[in-house]
C-alpha cells in the first residue's frame, strides 16, 4: 500500500489534477483524412435470448403485468447495451471503433439532405464522427427558467457534458427518405388538429453519449460520479456532488477493474488512491482536430475548450428503440461500483448483466422507462389518476433540473418539481414543432398524445427531441463545419 500511495503522489506532484473542462491553450494535429466509417447494424447475436427488434406484444405483456416485468425489460436495455458497445471492426486514428461510434448524427443527417443522398451505401458511410456538441436541453432549461422566473435557475452552463445525438442506419433512413428535417415537409404536417411525422420503424434506434473532456497533460483527472440522490428532491448538478473518482489518463499507475471508493474534494493521498480507475474503466476516444475546433466554435468568446489528442470519457448515455409505439427508453452511466449502482439504478440490475459484457462496458449501470406511469395507460386518451410514477433519469443530464425547469402542470402529482423525479417517455412524448418559447418540459406524469391542450396545431415529432435541432428552412445556409463529413 505504501508503495501504491508513493506512486501516486508522484503522479500528483508532477501532473495538473483539475477539472478536465479547463484548457488554457488549444492547438491542431494531423488526422486521417481518408479514413472510411461504415455505419453498422446493432448486432443480435451477442448475448443469448436477446431479439431486436423484439415483438412489440412481447414488450407491452412485460409492462402490463402486475407487478411490471422489470427483469425482462433490464436483459432487454443489457442486450441493447451489449450490442452498442460491440467492436465495430473499424478503427478512427487510434482508436477503435464501438458500433454506436459508426453511426451518424444530426449534422450528418442533414448534410445527406443537403446533397440528395439516399442509396443505403451513401447514408451509411461517412468520414468522421459525430461531432459533440453542448447539451440543448440545459438551453432550454435555461430559457424556461428566465420566463418563468425571470432569473437563471442553477443548471450546467459551464458545458462539464458534451453530447453526440445518433441515429442507427434504419433511423437516419427513415428521415432521409421523407426529407423529414426539411422545414417544408414539416409545414405540409400542420393542421388545425393535430399533426404527426411519419412514424419511425420499429428497428430505429437513436442514442445521446454524454462526455467528459479530460487533457492528456494532466496524466489525472479527477470527475464528478454520482453519489445518489438527496433524501429531499432539489435541483442537484454534478458541480454539486462533491464526490469524485481520479481517471490515470496513462493507464499504467493503477489496473483496471478496481473497487472504488469515491472521495470529496477534500481527499488526502490514500483516498485519491482509493478512488483512483484506469482510463480503460471508460469508455473512451481522443479527440481529432475536426472535433476540436467545432466544439471550440461553440464556446465562442469563452475560449478554447478542447484540442487534438484531447480524452472523452463516456459518462452516460440515453437510449431509445422504436419497438413500441412510445418507444423503449434505456439510460446508462458510469458507475464506481458497477456491482452496487445507486439509484435509479439497482444492484438487482447490475446482477442481470449478461457475461459478455467484458472491461469498460460492464462499468455502466441501467434504469429503464417503458411506460410512463403504471398502470400503463393507452397511447391516448389515458389517465394520471390512480396512476404510480416511474422515475427514470440520467443524473448527468437531467439530476440539477429544477421546478422552473419543468413548465408544464403535472396531472400525476404537483409536487413532481425536479429532475430526479422524471420519465425518458413523458418528458419526450411532448417533442414538436413549437417555438422554445411555447415548448414543454415535464418531470413524470402520463401524457396522452391526442392532447389538444398541448399539440393543437402543432406537428409531433414521434418523441424525438432530436428534430428541434436537425429541421431547416434552408440547408445550404448552414455551416459546413456543422455537418459531418460524408465519403
Amino acid at each position: 500500500m505504501k508503495k501504491l500511495i508513493t506512486i501516486l503522489c508522484l503522479l500528483i506532484a508532477v501532473s495538473a489534477i483539475a477539472l478536465i473542462t479547463r484548457c488554457k491553450t488549444g492547438q491542431t494535429g494531423k488526422q486521417p483524412t481518408d479514413t472510411t466509417i461504415t455505419a453498422v447494424d446493432l448486432p443480435t447475436n451477442i448475448v443469448p435470448g436477446f431479439n431486436f427488434p423484439e415483438d412489440s406484444s412481447t414488450i407491452y405483456n412485460w409492462v402490463k403485468g402486475t407487478p411490471p416485468d422489470t427483469v425482462s425489460m433490464l436483459n432487454h436495455a443489457w442486450g441493447i447495451w451489449a450490442g452498442l458497445t460491440a467492436q465495430s471492426g473499424q478503427t478512427f486514428g487510434s482508436d477503435s471503433l464501438l458500433v454506436y461510434q459508426t453511426w451518424l448524427g444530426i449534422g450528418g443527417i442533414q448534410n445527406l439532405i443537403f446533397n440528395n443522398i439516399t442509396s443505403n451505401k451513401g447514408m451509411r458511410t461517412h468520414t468522421s464522427p459525430v461531432l459533440l456538441s453542448k447539451p440543448r436541453q440545459f438551453f432550454d432549461a435555461i430559457k424556461f427558467a428566465s420566463k418563468k422566473l425571470k432569473a437563471i435557475p442553477f443548471v450546467d452552463t459551464n458545458f462539464i457534458q458534451w453530447v453526440a445525438v445518433a441515429y442507427n442506419p434504419q433511423a437516419v433512413s427513415h428521415v432521409v427518405s421523407n426529407s423529414l428535417f426539411k422545414a417544408s415537409v414539416i409545414d405540409s404536417l400542420q393542421r388545425n388538429h393535430i399533426g404527426s411525422i411519419p412514424q419511425f420503424p420499429p428497428n430505429a434506434l437513436t442514442i445521446k453519449p454524454v462526455y467528459l473532456i479530460a487533457k492528456p497533460g494532466d496524466k489525472a483527472v479527477r470527475i464528478p460520479v454520482w453519489p445518489g440522490p438527496r433524501t429531499t428532491p432539489n435541483g442537484f448538478p454534478p458541480q454539486s456532488w462533491n464526490n469524485y473518482v481520479w481517471v490515470d489518463l496513462s493507464g499504467k499507475v493503477v489496473p483496471s477493474g478496481r473497487h472504488l471508493k469515491p472521495a470529496d474534494s477534500t481527499a488526502n493521498a490514500a483516498q485519491i488512491l482509493a478512488a483512483t480507475c484506469s482510463v480503460n474503466d471508460f469508455i473512451h476516444f481522443k479527440l481529432d482536430s475536426n472535433m476540436a475546433a467545432y466544439m471550440n466554435q461553440q464556446q465562442g468568446v469563452q475560449g478554447i475548450v478542447a484540442k487534438a489528442g484531447d480524452v472523452a470519457l463516456l459518462v452516460a448515455m440515453h437510449v431509445t428503440t422504436k419497438e413500441i409505439n412510445n418507444w423503449t427508453w434505456e439510460t446508462y452511466y458510469w458507475a464506481p461500483d458497477p456491482d452496487n449502482p445507486l439509484e435509479p439504478s439497482s444492484p438487482v440490475a447490475a446482477k442481470l448483466r449478461p457475461a459478455q459484457l467484458k472491461g469498460a462496458s460492464r462499468h455502466y449501470a441501467v434504469g429503464v422507462a417503458y411506460a410512463m406511469v403504471q398502470p400503463n395507460q393507452p397511447i391516448s386518451g389515458g389517465t394520471n389518476k390512480g396512476a404510480s410514477p416511474i422515475f427514470t433519469y440520467n443524473p448527468y443530464l437531467e439530476a440539477g433540473f429544477g421546478p422552473a425547469t419543468f413548465n408544464l402542470s403535472n396531472q400525476l402529482n404537483p409536487n413532481f418539481k425536479y429532475g430526479i423525479q422524471t420519465n425518458c417517455m413523458s418528458c419526450h412524448a411532448l417533442a414538436d414543432n413549437a417555438k422554445t418559447d411555447n415548448s414543454f418540459y415535464s418531470a413524470d406524469q402520463y401524457i396522452s398524445l391526442n392532447d389538444t391542450a398541448i399539440f393543437k396545431n402543432y406537428v409531433r415529432y414521434d418523441f424525438a427531441w432530436s428534430f428541434q435541432v436537425g429541421v431547416e428552412k434552408d440547408f445550404s445556409k448552414l455551416k459546413e463545419s456543422r455537418f459531418e463529413k460524408l465519403k
